[in-house]
C-alpha cells in the first residue's frame, strides 16, 4: 500500500504548481519534494505533472488522481486536527541569542494553541545540532553556521533575518581616539568567538588570511570575552544584538575601524524528517514575529 504521506505531498504540488511554493508549504527541502513525487509515480508506474518553466501542472492522469483523492486528504487532515491540536515543541535556542528577538513569536504561537507548551532549551552550536539530529529537540532558532557541524541532507536552514558582527572594545579603549586600518587590525590581538562562528569566518575573510597566515586571532566563548573586556583593552569581534543593551548603557563601544564586516544570517534549522503541524505553524510564525 502506498504510503498516504506521498498523496498529501501530491495534492500539495498540484495546488501549489510550483516545486519551490510546494516545498516551503510542506517545510522539506525542493528536492525532497522531487524525490516523493517521483516515488509515487514510479509505484503508480504513471506520470502525474506536465514539467516545464511555468510549474508542475497536472497531467490526465494527474487530473484523475487528484480528483480521486483531494477530499480523503482533506478529511484526514481534518481528522489529524481533532487529536493532534496539542503537541508540545522542543525549542533549541542558541545560548547567546537575545531572547526578545523571539519572544513574540513565541506568545503569538500561544494565541492559536493556548493548551500547547514550548519548551525552551539554551543549547551550543555543538550540541543543538546533535540533538537535533537525535530528534530530541524539533526546532533550532541561531545563527546559521558552517554546515561542517550537521549533515545538510537532513538538518535544514530558514532564514529570517540577518544580525550584524562588529569591532567592541570598552568605553576606556586606547583603539577609540584611533582610526584603525586593515593593516592595523592585523597586528593587534583580536578576540572573538569559535572558528565555525560568522564572527570568525568574516573577520578572517575581511582581512586577507587563510588558516596557515591566521596569527593574532584568538577564538574565545561569549562569557569569556565579556570577562576579557572588563579588565583589559583588547578588541573583539562579536555580534552586536548580543551586547546590545551593554552599548546602549556605556559599558562597551562599538570601534569604527573604516569598513563593515558582512551581515551573519540567523533562522531556523529544522530536521526534515521532523513534521507535524504545531512545528509548521511554529515556522510561519517565527518568520512574520521575529524583529531585530
Amino acid at each position: 500500500m502506498i504510503n498516504l504521506e506521498l498523496y498529501r505531498i501530491f495534492k500539495i504540488v498540484a495546488d501549489k504548481e510550483n516545486l519551490t511554493k510546494a516545498s516551503e508549504a510542506l517545510h522539506i527541502s525542493q528536492p525532497a519534494v522531487t524525490k516523493h513525487i517521483k516515488n509515487l509515480e514510479n509505484q503508480l508506474n504513471t506520470q502525474l505533472f506536465k514539467r516545464s518553466k511555468y510549474g508542475m501542472i497536472l497531467n490526465e492522469n494527474g487530473k484523475r488522481l487528484y480528483l480521486q483523492i483531494k477530499d480523503s486528504i482533506a478529511a484526514l487532515e481534518k481528522a489529524e486536527d481533532l487529536f493532534n491540536t496539542h503537541k508540545d515543541i522542543n525549542l533549541g535556542v542558541h545560548v547567546n541569542m537575545p531572547n526578545k528577538i523571539y519572544d513574540n513569536a513565541i506568545m503569538k504561537f500561544y494565541e492559536s494553541y493556548q493548551n500547547s507548551i514550548i519548551n525552551i532549551h539554551q543549547l551550543t552550536a555543538e550540541n543543538m545540532f546533535s540533538m537535533l539530529e537525535k530528534q530530541k529537540i524539533d526546532i533550532v532558532f541561531s545563527k546559521k553556521y558552517s554546515d561542517e557541524l550537521y549533515n545538510p541532507e537532513e538538518i535544514k536552514f530558514i532564514k529570517i533575518g540577518e544580525l550584524h558582527d562588529v569591532f567592541v572594545v570598552n568605553v576606556n579603549s586606547k583603539y577609540l581616539n584611533k582610526k584603525l586600518s586593515k593593516n592595523d587590525l592585523r597586528n593587534i590581538k583580536i578576540y572573538t568567538l569559535k572558528r565555525f562562528s560568522s564572527a570568525y569566518q568574516n573577520l578572517i575573510k575581511e582581512l586577507g588570511y587563510d588558516e596557515k597566515t591566521i596569527g593574532n586571532v584568538d577564538n574565545v566563548n561569549y562569557t569569556a570575552m565579556l570577562e576579557l573586556l572588563k579588565v583589559r583593552d583588547i578588541v573583539t569581534v562579536i555580534t552586536k544584538e548580543y551586547v546590545e543593551e551593554k552599548l546602549a548603557n556605556n559599558e562597551l563601544c562599538v570601534l569604527d575601524v573604516g569598513f563593515l564586516l558582512p551581515n551573519a544570517e540567523f533562522g531556523l534549522y529544522y530536521n526534515v524528517n521532523n513534521n507535524f503541524k504545531e512545528l509548521k505553524d511554529l515556522v510561519g510564525i517565527f518568520k512574520s514575529n521575529c524583529k531585530l
